[in-house]
C-alpha cells in the first residue's frame, strides 16, 4: 500500500479533523499551543510537480496526519470546555484508572510498581507521551484505551518472558502470556512495510508467537 493512500485510509488529514469536530484549524493548533491536544501523527511533505497544457507548475505540499480516535478526544475537550492541560490531564487520568481497572476485573493485573504504587508517576509520563503522539503512531486509533492496554500488556509480557529473553515459557505462565498478547494486539498499530520492523507489533507480538510457538487466534 502507497504511503498516502495507507495515511488517508487509517487517519484523519488536520483538514478532515477539524471538520469532523467543527473546529476552525486554529482552534486545533491553540489546543497544541495549551498541550491539551496531541501533535500530528505523521507529517507529510510533498514535493508537486505538475504538468498541464499551460505549462509546467512545482511547489510543496505540507499534510499533517491524525489518529482517527483524536475525533474523540477532541469531542471530550469541546464537552468540558478544555483550556487548561490540568484539566485535561484530569479527564485523561480518569478515563486510564477507569479501563486499568476494567483489565483487572478480567484478571489482567500487573505487580510492576508502575501499576501500583507508582501508578500516578506512570499515568503523568503516558499523558507526556500522548501529548507528542507516540500513541497516535504505535496504537491503532489513538484511544486511551489502547494506550492502557498497550502500557499494561507490556508489562505483563516483560515480567512473563524476562524482558523477551527466556529461553522457553513454563506451561502454567503460557496462558497468562497468551492473555497479554491477546490485549496487546487490540491495541497495537498495524504498521506500513517500512516500520514493521521497528515495531512493537513486530516486537512483542509476532516475534514471540513465533519464539515461543504460540498463537493468539
Amino acid at each position: 500500500m502507497r504511503l498516502t493512500h495507507h495515511l488517508s485510509t487509517h487517519f484523519f488529514s488536520a483538514d478532515e479533523l477539524c471538520s469532523a469536530l467543527g473546529v476552525a484549524p486554529d482552534q486545533l493548533m491553540h489546543w497544541q499551543e495549551m498541550c491539551i491536544f496531541p501533535n500530528a501523527s505523521y507529517s507529510l511533505e510533498n514535493q508537486i510537480k505538475c504538468s498541464s497544457y499551460l505549462g509546467l507548475y512545482e511547489c510543496v505540499e505540507h499534510t499533517d496526519y491524525y489518529p482517527r480516535g483524536a475525533e474523540l478526544w477532541g469531542q471530550q475537550l469541546l464537552k468540558h470546555q478544555v483550556e487548561q492541560s490540568s484539566h485535561a490531564y484530569e479527564l485523561f487520568q480518569q478515563k486510564y484508572v477507569q479501563v486499568l481497572s476494567k483489565c483487572a476485573q478480567q484478571g489482567l493485573v500487573s505487580q510492576d510498581s508502575r501499576f501500583n504504587e507508582d501508578l500516578p508517576e506512570h499515568i503523568q509520563q503516558s499523558w507526556q507521551q500522548f501529548l507528542c503522539s507516540k500513541y497516535g503512531v504505535i496504537s491503532q486509533n489513538g484511544l486511551i484505551e489502547e494506550i492502557v492496554y498497550i502500557d499494561l500488556g507490556r508489562a505483563l509480557v516483560d515480567t512473563l518472558t524476562e524482558d523477551r529473553t527466556a529461553s522457553h515459557i513454563p506451561a502454567q505462565h503460557r496462558a497468562e502470556l497468551l492473555s497479554a498478547l491477546k490485549l496487546l494486539n487490540r491495541a497495537l498499530s498495524h504498521h506500513m512495510e517500512h516500520e514493521k520492523p521497528m515495531s512493537m507489533r513486530y516486537k512483542y507480538i509476532e516475534s514471540l508467537i513465533a519464539k515461543y510457538d504460540l498463537s493468539i487466534r
